[in-house]
């Protein structure tokens, strides 16, 4: 069930206010297939049994508007949300289908919407396995070398190694700020310490890159819909 993941689409609408009620829970029992639920449903599988966790969820419950803070250089991305990436003539011509297999996989492995990991690479690379941005960020889901030498990624071209490795990461940064969409796909993109900071999205250019992530989920929810 993917009932979870439509918390994300309202956040594709930054100056919307959120609901404390819309923490979502993933609840699982044997012999059952695992279901999500937000704060009212939730309580009815946890009589029934079935132990729930919370997963993703909002923010902070109220309006924040975007940090102006300016910087030359943005996190991992060098300054500008632009995906100048370098696209090998060799490289295959973005077929998003090839891929589908391994978001599956490294979605359900790392508990990430493989909606969002979806909507990830066709913002950072366009399904481009050999991109490599102009601040050397390379892959699918651009990682930079530091970050996914962390990860345990050997090889950033390797399309199995690449989407696992920057699942893992939305899977931390989801961790570190608590399961807030918005916060999270910030730090992807300028990088945790920079979110930490402004205690907020830190740069018009990140506040761009997760309205552009948010937009591509949206069109991939409703799809699947």
């Amino acid at each position: 069930m993917r009932c979870c993941l439509t918390i994300l689409v309202a956040l594709a609408f930054l100056t919307q206010p959120a609901l404390a009620s819309d923490t979502y829970f993933q609840c699982a029992k044997k012999g059952h297939p695992t279901v999500w639920a937000n704060g009212p449903t939730m309580n009815r599988y946890k009589k029934a049994g079935f132990r729930c966790r919370p997963v993703m969820r909002f923010g902070s419950g109220r309006r924040e508007a975007a940090s102006t803070t300016r910087s030359k250089r943005v996190g991992r991305k060098g300054g500008t949300d632009s995906r100048a990436a370098r696209r090998p003539k060799q490289a295959p011509a973005g077929n998003a289908s090839l891929y589908e297999s391994l978001i599956q996989q490294w979605s359900k492995k790392y508990n990430v919407p493989a909606d969002l990991v979806r909507a990830v690479i066709r913002v950072e690379s366009d399904f481009h396995p050999h991109a490599v941005s102009s601040a050397g960020a390379e892959g699918l889901m651009q990682l930079m070398p530091k970050t996914a030498k962390s990860l345990g990624v050997q090889d950033s071209f390797d399309p199995s190694q690449n989407i696992r490795g920057g699942t893992q990461y939305l899977r931390k940064l989801a961790n570190q700020f608590n399961g807030d969409a918005r916060l999270t796909l910030a730090a992807y993109h300028a990088g945790p310490g920079a979110v930490e900071r402004a205690g907020n999205i830190p740069y018009k250019a990140t506040e761009r890159y997760v309205r552009k992530v948010l937009t591509h989920y949206y069109r991939y929810h409703s799809n699947d819909r």
